[in-house]
């Protein structure tokens, strides 16, 4: 019985969030978590490709949530599994429009000109915008 209600409870979770599979929303990470680090002085690890913002390392698609506040994310733990935060160390440089803000737990997470910046799941490679306009809150953010 308690299989199913947990099975019930991770179907419901894929049917909102608009994932397709269990592996694509959890993956080998169910942190809600992805840490990359700058490689110069600590300043956002980001760059511009196919006209979208994507983090430096791996060039995954970043997205910004329309219900944040500045430097306040409003997407909590069950939220992250599909949305996980692009993480940031805690001693993080402001540069240009991007800066780190201290989570409510107490994490560092980067931001665009103060709105919080995640991955989303189901982007599994580089070029992917599947959450592009996902629910009609969550966003690209275009560079040209």
């Amino acid at each position: 019985m308690k299989h199913i209600l947990v099975l019930s409870a991770l179907s419901g979770m894929l049917a909102l969030s608009g994932c397709s599979t269990f592996n694509n929303m959890i993956g080998n990470d169910d942190s809600g978590m992805h840490d990359v680090q700058a490689t110069n002085k600590n300043t956002a690890p980001v760059t511009s490709k196919n006209g979208m913002l994507v983090d430096a390392s791996n060039h995954m698609t970043l997205y910004t949530f329309d219900k944040d506040s500045m430097n306040k994310s409003e997407c909590g733990s069950a939220c992250m599994l599909v949305w996980p935060a692009f993480m940031a160390p805690s001693n993080a440089k402001a540069s240009g429009q991007f800066a780190a803000f201290k989570r409510e737990d107490g994490k560092y997470q980067w931001a665009m000109n103060g709105k919080p910046l995640y991955f989303y799941a189901n982007d599994t490679k580089v070029g992917d915008k599947d959450g592009d306009n996902k629910l009609g809150v969550w966003h690209i953010v275009k560079t040209k």
